[in-house]
């Protein structure tokens, strides 16, 4: 077990520095870039200076910060400060690996700070048991790991995870399509409950602007992804707002929550109008009945709608 540290010190030691007019970090560099740490774990580089020059709305921020991390112990694990650079862990799970299923690509708001300190999507409830997504997707057969069928529950929650992640990347399981799991936006934040969860606390960290010119950013990178991962005969479904605001083609409808609890958000994405983009409810309404029976009606109409675009079979059992 980790050795349980103190939320509130070491935060407020990154964080309060001397007023000071200099930079380590020019507006001019780039404002948000990412590397590749390990499978399906990278970190992310955000210029503060360069998001906000002017001291004032700096200082503010930094106030912000600090109560941002503090709201979740996981975020002490995942976050770290260099000079005008705040850097953090963040997820993706995409596999280079191809076969003839179709490929979908599941688009998230945000991660959750435990999730990226685990990784691995979705690794458990609040409560600390299995979560609910890894349930309802089985259920709706829409993506069974082989892992589990052979386990069944025994297993200890860690190491399932670790080999749901191995099983995705090398496409051992079952499911009409090749599944990617993705975020819009790259930094996570903690449990629902803290008033920083969420989209939501994203928003109440940076404000309105600030995080639109990150989205710029998080919208190149989604964009490349999903020109690698879907193009040009897959689909992706988005479960969260700015996830398929910022991600559809301009002719594509606007969002609305009660079309998108039926099933009827449907457009395309704007970098390439091949891709089916459909928008679900947030991931937090995923065992109600009329989630269930929406994703069951996605498997099956989705399946169909692919097919008869590009041809082919699709193997709901193939993994």
């Amino acid at each position: 077990m980790a050795h349980r540290m103190s939320i509130r010190a070491p935060i407020q030691k990154k964080i309060t520095r001397k007023k000071s007019n200099s930079r380590a970090y020019p507006v001019s560099e780039k404002l948000l870039r990412f590397q590749d740490l390990k499978l399906g774990v990278q970190e992310a580089f955000l210029n503060i200076a360069d998001l906000y020059p002017h001291q004032s709305e700096r200082e503010k921020f930094e106030e912000r910060l600090l109560r941002f991390l503090n709201s979740d112990s996981a975020n002490l694990k995942i976050f770290r400060r260099k000079d005008e650079l705040l850097i953090y862990r963040t997820e993706c799970i995409v596999p280079e690996k191809q076969d003839s299923r179709f490929p979908l690509l599941l688009l998230f708001g945000n991660p959750a700070s435990h999730s990226v300190y685990s990784e691995m999507f979705f690794s458990f409830e609040s409560n600390g048991r299995e979560h609910r997504f890894w349930k309802v997707l089985n259920k709706v057969r829409l993506l069974s790991f082989t892992s589990d069928l052979e386990s069944g529950s025994r297993m200890d929650l860690a190491y399932r995870n670790r080999l749901r992640k191995e099983e995705l990347y090398d496409l051992r399981y079952n499911s009409p399509f090749r599944i990617g799991l993705a975020v819009f936006y790259s930094m996570p934040s903690g449990a629902s409950g803290t008033g920083w969860a969420g989209v939501a606390g994203l928003y109440r960290l940076f404000g309105k602007r600030a995080l639109w010119r990150i989205g710029e950013y998080e919208k190149s990178r989604v964009e490349r992804l999903i020109r690698k991962f879907v193009s040009p005969r897959g689909a992706i479904i988005a479960f969260q707002k700015d996830a398929y605001l910022r991600v559809k083609s301009s002719m594509s409808p606007d969002y609305d929550i009660a079309r998108a609890r039926s099933g009827e958000l449907v457009g395309v994405c704007q970098c390439d109008p091949d891709v089916r983009l459909f928008c679900f409810p947030p991931t937090r309404l995923m065992q109600g009945r009329k989630m269930l029976a929406l994703l069951r009606h996605f498997k099956e109409s989705a399946s169909k709608m692919i097919e008869s675009s590009f041809g082919g079979e699709i193997n709901a059992n193939q993994g």
